[in-house]
C-alpha cells in the first residue's frame, strides 16, 4: 500500500487566526485531498500548528513515504520549501498546492517535483495516475469549476480528526469574489466570478459531519445579488427544515445588515455572528483600498448596520485593516472611538499587506515602497501582522505608538471584559444572545497574543533599521511578477 504524508506547514511560534482555540479549524484542502484520492492509500496529516514536520536541524520528523503533499499561503512558503527541501532529501516526491503557488508558479515550482495550481476537484485523480505511473509533470492547473462537481465529494475530516481532535471545522458553500479591493488575493486566487455551490449539497454535507461548530470557508456568504441572497437564505432556511443543530459563523459584508430576512434566519438556524470587513471609517481610505461594499452603504451608516446585527442577537466582529495610505497617527483613536461607541462584539485587524499579484503589490512596488524583498524567505512577513512597505502619512514611530495605544484601550488591563459586558447589554435577551456574547468574548482573549505579537513585531522592526533601507538599489533583490520571481 502507497503511503502519502499531507502536510500544512507553519512558521514555529507565530500566532495568528490559528490561535483563536474556540475556533481552531482543520485545513480542509487536505482534508479534500485525501478524499479525492483514488485507489488504495495509506494517510497521515502533520498540521505544523500542532506538531512539527522538520525538526530545528531541517531534518523531517516522521518515516518516508511515498509522496508529501504540502499546501501553503504566501507565509507559510518559506516554511514549505524547507520541508520539500527535507522530503525530497530522503527520496520522497513533493507535490505542493494553495494559493502561493497558484499565483506564483514559476518560484513555487523550483522547490517541488510537482506544483498544482488552482482547485482539486477535477484533475487531482489525474495527479495521482500520472504518480503511480511514473509519469508526474511538473506543473497541473485545476482551474476553478463550478461548485456543482463538488456534489457528493465531502472531505475526509475523520482523518485529520482523529490526528488532532479539532474542535472546529470549516465548510464550503461559495467561492470567488466579483470585487476589486486592492489588498485581497481572494479574486486572484479563486476567480472574479462568484460561484454558488447548490445548497441542497451543502445540507447534505452538513448532515453528514458530526461537527456541530461550522465556519463557512468563503470570504462572503450572503453575496453580491439578489439570487446569490436568496440562496443564502435558501440554506439558512433549510437548516432548519431539517433540524440541522450547528453552531456556525462566517464571514460577509456588513450591507447583509439590511436584510432582516436572512438575519432572522441566520440567527434560528445556530448562527453566533459574522465577521464583516470595516476596515476603515474613512471614506478616503476606503476609496483608496477600493471598498465598493463600504462606500455604498456609506461609513456615516455603519452605526445603523451594526444595531440592526445586534437586534438579531448577533455578534459584529469586525475586521480593520491598519496602516493603508490615507491613515494617520490620529487613526487608530479614531478607530478606537468607533469601536467602543458602536459595541463592535470582536475586533481583529491585519496590517495592511501587499500580497503577491495583488493591485496593491503592484502599486507599492511602482512606488518602490516595499522594503520586505529577499525571496522567498521574506514571504514569511506577508501574513497581515508586519509591516512590509514605507508609510506615507505617519511614521514607523506613530504606527506603533497608535498599536499600542488600540491594544492599552481595547485590550488591556479591564477593557476587554468592559466590551463584553457592554455585549451582554445588548444582545444577551436575543436569542442564544449570551451563547454568542460568551463567543466573541473568547475570540477577543485569544487575540490578546496575537495583537502582543505584533506589538514585538513592529519592536523588532524599529530596532533593526530594516524599515528605512533602501532595497531597490540592491541588484540581489528579486522581486515577484505574475510569471514568477525575477532579478530586479
Amino acid at each position: 500500500m502507497r503511503k502519502m504524508m499531507l502536510i500544512n506547514p507553519h512558521p514555529p511560534g507565530r500566532h495568528g487566526e490559528e490561535s483563536i482555540t474556540v475556533i481552531v479549524q482543520m485545513p480542509l484542502n487536505l482534508a479534500y485531498i485525501a478524499a479525492l484520492t483514488p485507489g488504495d492509500w495509506e494517510f497521515d496529516v502533520i498540521d505544523e500548528n500542532m506538531e512539527l514536520a522538520i525538526d530545528e536541524s531541517g531534518e523531517i520528523t516522521f518515516e518516508p513515504v511515498d509522496l508529501v503533499c504540502l499546501t501553503s499561503v504566501t507565509y507559510q512558503v518559506a516554511r514549505a520549501y524547507k520541508i520539500a527541501e527535507a522530503c525530497r532529501k530522503k527520496g520522497m516526491k513533493v507535490i505542493l498546492g494553495g494559493i502561493h503557488a497558484s499565483v506564483m508558479p514559476d518560484e513555487a515550482s523550483k522547490y517541488v517535483d510537482a506544483i498544482f495550481t488552482g482547485e482539486a476537484e477535477a484533475l487531482w485523480p489525474q495527479v495521482i495516475k500520472d504518480f503511480e505511473n511514473g509519469k508526474l509533470k511538473k506543473v497541473y492547473n485545476g482551474g476553478l469549476p463550478a461548485l456543482s462537481e463538488m456534489k457528493h465529494v465531502f472531505p475526509n475530516r475523520e482523518l485529520l480528526k482523529k490526528k488532532y481532535d479539532y474542535k472546529f471545522s470549516s465548510i464550503v458553500t461559495t467561492k470567488g469574489c466579483p470585487n476589486y479591493c486592492d489588498f485581497c488575493s481572494v479574486p486572484t486566487f479563486q476567480g472574479k466570478k462568484y460561484r454558488e455551490r447548490p445548497y441542497e449539497d451543502v445540507l447534505d454535507e452538513m448532515e453528514a459531519t458530526d461537527y456541530r461548530g461550522l465556519m463557512f470557508a468563503e470570504d462572503n456568504f450572503y453575496g453580491h445579488s439578489k439570487n446569490s441572497a436568496n440562496r443564502a437564505k435558501a440554506l439558512f432556511r433549510g437548516m432548519i427544515e431539517r433540524g440541522i443543530e450547528k453552531d456556525w459563523l462566517g464571514f460577509t459584508a456588513l450591507n447583509i445588515s439590511q436584510d432582516a430576512e436572512a438575519l432572522d434566519l441566520m440567527a434560528k438556524s445556530g448562527n453566533f455572528g459574522f465577521l464583516c470587513g470595516i476596515e476603515s471609517t474613512n471614506e478616503v481610505v476606503l476609496e483608496k483600498m477600493n471598498k465598493t461594499t463600504n462606500l455604498r452603504l456609506g461609513a456615516d451608516n455603519y452605526y445603523d448596520c451594526i444595531q440592526k446585527i445586534h437586534d438579531h442577537g448577533l455578534v459584529v466582529w469586525g475586521s480593520i485593516v491598519l496602516g493603508a495610505d490615507g491613515d494617520d497617527k490620529d487613526s487608530f483613536k479614531r478607530m478606537t472611538e468607533f469601536v467602543l461607541e458602536n459595541n463592535i462584539d470582536v475586533l481583529t485587524f491585519g496590517i495592511n499587506c501587499p500580497f503577491p499579484v495583488t493591485a496593491l503589490y503592484h502599486r507599492l512596488d511602482a512606488e518602490k515602497r516595499i522594503f520586505r524583498k529577499n525571496f522567498p524567505e521574506d514571504w514569511k512577513y506577508y501574513d497581515t501582522a508586519h509591516v512590509v512597505h514605507r508609510l506615507v502619512d505617519m511614521t514607523l514611530e506613530d504606527f506603533i505608538d497608535g498599536m499600542q495605544y488600540m491594544y492599552d484601550h481595547l485590550y488591556a488591563g479591564d477593557n476587554l471584559r468592559m466590551r463584553f459586558r457592554k455585549s451582554l447589554q445588548t444582545i444577551g435577551s436575543r436569542r442564544h444572545g449570551k451563547r454568542n456574547a460568551m463567543f466573541g468574548f473568547r475570540v477577543g482573549s485569544d487575540w490578546i497574543q496575537v495583537f502582543e505579537q505584533v506589538l514585538e513585531n513592529l519592536h523588532k522592526l524599529y530596532d533593526s533599521g530594516d524599515y528605512y533601507q533602501d532595497w531597490y538599489k540592491s541588484s540581489a533583490v528579486t522581486v515577484p511578477s505574475e510569471k514568477g520571481v525575477a532579478v530586479s
